[in-house]
């Protein structure tokens, strides 16, 4: 599993290659996980633990910046990632800029 989310991160700027199926698929379950627990945990408590300390009534989120830098941190391998998926299983690389229809695209089979 470490092996293959390194794989796509260390190839963030190379669009050229393949991915299989399961570099692919565990570098994106594991960043929507770790978004979803991880920095919506940390970042929530932080945020709470801000507004009582400073006793400000919650008018919207406070580390939307910090969470949105370490989010593009985290697309830009996958970008590189879905081209080189859709690469591999012998389809164009514009389906990318299709955002649902190339999760979709990325199930398929390795091209023979």
């Amino acid at each position: 599993m470490i092996k293959n989310i390194s794989y796509i991160i260390c190839n963030t700027f190379n669009f050229k290659g393949v991915s299989s199926r399961k570099e692919y698929w565990t570098y994106f379950i594991v960043i929507h996980l770790f978004n979803l627990f991880i920095l919506s945990l940390f970042f929530g408590l932080l945020e709470a633990r801000y507004l009582k300390v400073n006793n400000v009534e919650p008018s919207g989120l406070v580390y939307t910046d910090v969470r949105m830098i370490i989010n593009l941190i985290l697309f830009f391998p996958l970008i590189s990632g879905t081209v080189r998926r859709l690469r591999d299983a012998g389809l164009s690389t514009w389906f990318t800029l299709l955002p649902v229809v190339n999760l979709i695209l990325c199930i398929k089979p390795t091209k023979k």
